[in-house]
C-alpha cells in the first residue's frame, strides 16, 4: 500500500490499470492492488459473514438516523474507532458473552438467587432466566435485574421447585443491537 499526497494524484480514485485509489481519512491518496474477481459461489461460512455484514451496516445506518442513537455510539470513538456507525456496526456484529453463572444460592425455592456474569462490548440490555425441568416443563422464566456495575445480572426465583435433579437454566442475553446470546446450564 502506498499513499501519495502530489499533484498527479490529487482527486483521483476507483480502479485504473490494476491499481485502486482511496482517499484517506487525513486526504492522503492510498493506492492498493485492486481485487480480483472471483467467479466460484460463496460458501455458506462467506455467505453468512456477508449476511451478518449487511444487517450491521442497515443498523449502523438506522443508528446514525437517529440523533440520541448516534449520540450513544459516538460516545464510543476512540483511536480504533473513529465514527458512531463504526462502533454501531461493531456492536452489532458482536453479541453478549456470559462469563460465570453462579447457582450456588438456587435451591428451589421463592427468593433464592442466581447469580449471572455477561458482557457485551456495548452494552447488555436484558437477561432473561428460564428454569425447566427433565421433561422440558417449565418451572418459571422471568428477567433478571441488572446490579451496580454493570456486569452482574440477578434473577430472584419465585416458584417452588421441589427437586433440581436434571433441570437445566436457560440464559438469554440481549444487547441493544438486537443480539442474543445463550447458555444452557445444568443444575449442579
Amino acid at each position: 500500500m502506498a499513499k501519495a499526497t502530489n499533484a498527479l494524484t490529487q482527486g483521483i480514485s476507483g480502479n485504473v490499470s490494476g491499481l485502486q485509489f482511496r482517499r484517506g481519512r487525513d486526504g492522503s491518496i492510498i493506492i492498493l492492488n485492486a481485487p480480483r474477481a472471483t467467479t466460484k459461489p460463496a460458501s455458506a461460512a462467506q455467505q453468512a459473514q456477508r449476511d451478518a455484514f449487511r444487517a450491521a451496516s442497515a443498523f449502523g445506518r438506522a443508528v446514525l438516523a437517529d440523533p440520541a442513537a448516534k449520540a450513544d455510539y459516538a460516545e464510543r470513538i476512540n483511536e480504533k474507532v473513529g465514527s458512531a456507525y463504526q462502533v454501531a456496526v461493531q456492536d452489532k456484529l458482536t453479541a453478549p458473552e456470559f462469563h460465570a453463572v453462579y447457582l450456588d444460592a438456587y435451591n428451589g425455592r421463592p427468593a433464592d438467587v442466581i447469580r449471572i456474569e455477561v458482557s457485551d462490548d456495548f452494552t447488555v440490555t436484558r437477561v432473561r432466566v428460564t428454569i425447566a425441568n427433565p421433561d422440558g416443563s417449565v418451572v418459571e422464566s422471568g428477567d433478571a435485574v441488572l446490579q451496580p456495575g454493570g456486569l452482574e445480572w440477578r434473577y430472584t426465583a419465585t416458584a417452588n421447585n421441589a427437586s433440581l435433579l436434571g433441570d437445566t437454566f436457560l440464559l438469554e442475553a440481549f444487547d441493544r443491537a438486537g443480539n442474543r446470546a445463550t447458555r444452557l446450564q445444568p443444575a449442579a
